[in-house]
């Protein structure tokens, strides 16, 4: 079962619930995210550091 949870805020893709597992991430400022962009956000972040 597929079902649209909503949007990534960097890329705009469409994320979805697959079969009850989210296909993307939730911050805990409740930003919904995609892995591919959350990976990047990440990475970005790590050589701020």
């Amino acid at each position: 079962m597929e079902e649209k949870v909503g949007t990534c805020v960097c890329c705009k893709k469409t994320i979805y619930c697959l079969d009850g597992f989210l296909d993307g991430v939730i911050t805990e400022e409740k930003i919904l995210f995609c892995h591919s962009c959350l990976k990047e956000k990440t990475q970005f972040e790590k050589e701020m550091l």
